[in-house]
């Protein structure tokens, strides 16, 4: 059986990472992992040593009441932990999802990630961690980190949820994108009634050739709502699409460009997670 990797935490987005998961989970037929991750034992102590400026039996009369904080502190983060997952498996079943494995860890998000990549069909995530304020125009700090680490498709939740009826592929012709259109013809995900649109923005008037992909989910099944256009931002373009056309599901590649390269030039992927409202799968 297929099986979904749901990251959830405390944020705002944790129900709706759930509700996205569950609807998933029943369109091809896969049980759910679901991870939660607490924090390293290091990150809990103060970034600033001041002890320097006491005398001895201060300082470590201090440093053992740091000590008793910190020690404190992780028990309630364990706890917490608990508390978001029960929540989570309560959500879960609740959408019928028959099979939750209940996965409790401490240390790095991205590492934990990649441990059970290998066993996972798609890897869930929110847009925004639960430390992040969800009115920000910035992306979880953990979100950029996991989506250029993994090599499994990424859902990414936004603070909307919507039954999904149809969906936009963002096609620039690159090997990300192309891999998408092997997902999306090969497996069932969204080959039950959805409606079906590709976008193409160009730079420059033919930059982008359709009709291969066009043909591919013809022979897939799928009647589609093909548009090209020319657009110097297509972050801008895809997300008008998406408004004007009433998209739930946005499927494109991700970050095609070097770390460099998007932080000298931006990049589109996070430009498109921040601006869509709706959520995203993105393929690497």
């Amino acid at each position: 059986m297929a099986k979904l990797l749901v990251c959830i935490d405390g944020s705002a987005y944790a129900d709706n990472l759930c509700a996205n998961a569950a609807w998933v989970a029943k369109q091809i037929n896969a049980e759910i992992d679901l991870l939660h991750v607490l924090r390293r034992p290091s990150d809990y102590q103060a970034p600033t040593d001041h002890t320097g400026l006491m005398d001895f039996e201060v300082r470590s009369n201090l440093l053992e009441e740091l000590t008793k904080v910190d020690e404190k502190r992780g028990r309630l983060d364990q706890e917490k932990g608990k508390i978001i997952l029960e929540h989570g498996e309560k959500i879960l079943q609740k959408a019928g999802v028959e099979t939750i494995n209940i996965i409790h860890r401490r240390g790095s998000l991205v590492e934990t990630i990649q441990e059970f990549e290998d066993s996972a069909e798609m890897i869930f995530m929110g847009k925004r961690g639960e430390h992040a304020n969800k009115g920000s125009l910035f992306l979880g700090s953990n979100l950029e980190k996991v989506a250029r680490s993994i090599h499994k498709p990424l859902f990414i939740t936004s603070s909307v949820v919507r039954p999904i009826k149809r969906f936009l592929i963002a096609y620039d012709g690159k090997d990300s994108v192309r891999k998408a259109i092997d997902y999306i013809t090969e497996q069932p995900l969204l080959k039950k009634g959805l409606e079906c649109h590709l976008l193409a923005v160009e730079r420059a008037k033919d930059n982008i050739q359709t009709s291969e992909v066009e043909q591919i989910l013809r022979q897939a099944g799928f009647t589609s709502r093909i548009k090209t256009e020319q657009n110097p931002h297509p972050d801008q373009a895809i997300s008008s699409y998406v408004v004007e056309n009433k998209i739930d599901l946005l499927i494109t590649g991700a970050y095609s460009h070097s770390r460099m390269h998007s932080l000298l030039l931006g990049s589109t992927t996070a430009s498109l997670v921040k601006a869509c409202k709706i959520p995203l799968l993105l393929f690497r």
